[in-house]
């Protein structure tokens, strides 16, 4: 804010002309943060309405001293070459940047105010970089800190100018644009941890599909198509649904069910193989908590399981029949599948001491006396199919 509470306008000035080109500012700056490749086309309106002539460029970046580096996140007006050369010879090396580091968030900095023009002219960071621009003062603005960075809005050009608008525009714009960048983060955040899910959901060795609470699909990875050649799945008109009777009523169940809850079971296609489903009824609000799930999304359902890897059904099913543990059922599960002794521990990261014990344990619910006797009972258990 301006010092001593003084009023942003000065007595006898077109305040009224000056809000709304301030306030046309404003609306540009939160469109942005929708469009940031727009940035650089709203610095050049900052700099059109408020700066006086011959201050052109502006530019908003991220800058450190400890190491030295420097990101521009925007920019207008600079000559090619310029952040290029400024990145890798002046960051956060030079009078300007060490003075402005230790304003507040929010502060309008004149660099006049803070070092005299003789203090200024001296410095390498002029004479060798600056001097032949014709640029000796910078007016900024700091917008945020993290940790050992800030962000600011920096725009320099000529000393002999009257910079007074441009700093009366910049109290005026500085909370927004502040907060422009804080959203424009968060948003960069979002989509970031949304497309890593959306890259893991891709590369999952299972179908993974995202329906709302009329089973339309509202997304799916890659791997989906193959559970529909497969027959487990019908994907008609873009509608989820098991070609399998049982399974396609749990899931309509399900969804009849108010609150949030979960199934696993065994889908069968036509031709008898199974498939294991698990499926979970979210919530909307838990819905955008999830990275990667599309709004509106009711259920997620995925249907296999990674090779060398038994469906969790299989494994729950043991651990019920016999009072196993779950790391003793998938033990029994792994033996019963064709895994040896050797190769359950490697897959387990155990010691094949543990896997022994673990064996133990096994033999003595089930009552086997040895592994074919072990897998002759998991044989014999009653089929899961409903």
């Amino acid at each position: 804010m301006p010092a001593n509470n003084a009023p942003i306008f000065p007595s006898g000035h077109d305040a009224h002309a000056e809000w709304e080109t301030l306030n046309a500012l404003i609306g540009r700056i939160y469109d942005s943060v929708l469009h940031p490749e727009s940035w650089n086309e709203t610095l050049a309106r900052v700099t059109g309405a408020l700066c006086p002539l011959s201050w052109e460029a502006a530019f908003i970046l991220w800058e450190g001293s400890s190491p030295p580096r420097a990101r521009f996140v925007a920019a207008t007006g600079l000559a090619a070459g310029i952040q290029e050369i400024y990145t890798g010879v002046y960051a956060g090396n030079h009078p300007w940047s060490r003075k402005f580091m230790r304003y507040a968030n929010g502060s309008v900095v004149d660099s006049y105010e803070i070092m005299t023009r003789d203090e200024f002219y001296q410095s390498e960071f002029f004479r060798n970089f600056l001097q032949p621009y014709g640029i000796d003062r910078l007016v900024g603005v700091l917008l945020d800190r993290r940790a050992s960075e800030r962000l600011g809005l920096m725009l320099p050009g000529p000393g002999d100018r009257d910079v007074a608008p441009l700093k009366r525009g910049l109290r005026v714009l500085a909370p927004h644009i502040q907060r422009a960048m804080r959203i424009s983060d968060r948003i960069a955040e979002l989509e970031l941890a949304a497309g890593a899910a959306r890259a893991a959901a891709d590369i999952a060795p299972f179908a993974i599909f995202s329906l709302d609470d009329r089973l339309n699909i509202l997304s799916a990875n890659r791997r989906a198509g193959r559970y529909a050649e497969a027959g487990f799945i019908s994907l008609a008109q873009d509608r989820f649904a098991f070609t399998h009777p049982a399974s396609q009523k749990k899931l309509a169940d399900l969804i009849h069910n108010p609150a949030p809850a979960g199934l696993a079971f065994q889908a069968i296609a036509p031709s008898g193989a199974e498939c294991p489903v698990l499926v979970a009824r979210i919530s909307p609000q838990a819905a955008q908590k999830i990275g990667g799930v599309s709004h509106g999304a009711s259920l997620i359902v995925t249907l296999g399981s990674a090779p060398g890897e038994t469906p969790v059904v299989e494994i729950d099913r043991v651990a019920q029949w016999f009072g196993l543990t779950p790391a003793e059922a998938r033990l029994a599960v792994g033996l019963a599948g064709g895994q040896t002794l050797q190769d359950y521990a490697a897959l387990r990261a155990v010691s094949l001491n543990a896997a022994r014990f673990l064996l133990k344990g096994v033999f003595r619910k089930t009552g086997a006396t040895s592994q074919a006797q072990l897998v002759a009972q998991l044989a014999r258990l009653p089929s899961i199919r409903r």
